[in-house]
């Protein structure tokens, strides 16, 4: 039989993409981590990981044990709340801006999920400040949020640079003039920022498009039709070019993008869902993670 608790590591390492947080996250050493992985295969008579330059990748029977593991954790915690009334089963109301939806909440709602299987999942999409309004109100348990500085009780978790973005494939918008632009309303930071710089910069510019969604901007900067401004993060995920220095347009701040939760007496479900958020937008996606080891001489575990 497996253990489950060695699947539980292996699937952690995984998710995470650290030993450290996968550690942190099923709440044993770094050193215990890497004593189940190697426990797993001897009781497997695999290798779950082959060497790879300086690293390792997860072998082909790795990443067959994966989806095995999954489903095996999703019967267990199905089972421990049917029989024992153990494991999160209520539900969590999940705040984000669309803009940030497309590139994290796959990695959200798929960790989640896979660590919580039998909690009722709900996403509510929304300009930051709407959405500061509804974990205030109690009807989001928690959001993720931009334009930290005119958000209260705002935590932090990542901050990067706003860019300049245009369509992929379309031609250069970024040397018209008046500058086309698609932005969201006047209430948005972004736009604000943008249209400062531009003014200090003395370049001219109009807004060709304006929306607080974010699907609605996307088509017209693809198209070519006018330039946005996104977080690197969010452009790169999304399919947008980066507009280069070299086209001569002002720098634009970094972004800070925060985790809101209301009141302390919120539910386990909404605090798990924060551990989550945590773990994914504060760190690089699960996809380009490298497993590290500390204080370890075996090679990286390297899962992207």
């Amino acid at each position: 039989m497996l253990d489950t608790d060695q699947l539980r590591s292996f699937l952690a390492i995984v998710d995470t993409g650290s030993f450290t947080r996968a550690a942190d996250r099923v709440g044993k050493t770094q050193s215990a981590v890497s004593m189940h992985v190697r426990r797993l295969e001897e009781r497997l008579e695999c290798d779950l990981f082959i060497k790879q330059g300086r690293g390792t990748r997860l072998s082909a029977d790795g990443e067959r044990l994966v989806e095995h593991a999954r489903r095996m954790l999703q019967v267990e915690a199905a089972a421990l709340y049917d029989l024992k009334a153990q494991g999160l089963s209520g539900r969590v109301v999940l705040g984000i801006p669309d803009d940030y939806a497309e590139p994290f909440l796959p990695d959200i709602v798929g960790q989640f999920s896979r660590l919580h299987p039998l909690v009722e999942l709900s996403i509510v999409c929304h300009p930051s400040v709407r959405l500061a309004e509804c974990v205030a109100t109690g009807e989001v348990d928690l959001a993720v949020v931009t334009g930290c500085d005119r958000i209260k009780g705002v935590e932090i978790l990542r901050e990067e640079p706003l860019c300049w973005v245009a369509g992929v494939r379309a031609g250069a918008v970024e040397e018209e003039r008046p500058l086309p632009l698609a932005l969201s309303t006047p209430s948005c930071t972004w736009r604000n920022e943008a249209l400062t710089a531009l003014q200090r910069a003395g370049i001219a510019s109009r807004v060709f498009l304006m929306s607080s969604n974010y699907a609605a901007l996307a088509p017209i900067v693809q198209a070519g039709l006018a330039l946005t401004v996104l977080p690197g993060t969010v452009a790169s995920a999304t399919g947008h070019r980066i507009v280069a220095a070299a086209a001569g347009l002002p720098a634009l701040p970094n972004v800070r993008v925060g985790l809101i939760l209301g009141a302390p007496s919120h539910p386990k479900e909404a605090r798990a869902m924060a551990e989550v958020i945590r773990a994914t937008i504060g760190g690089a996606p699960v996809s380009q993670r490298a497993v590290t080891r500390q204080n370890d001489d075996t090679p990286a575990y390297l899962v992207a």
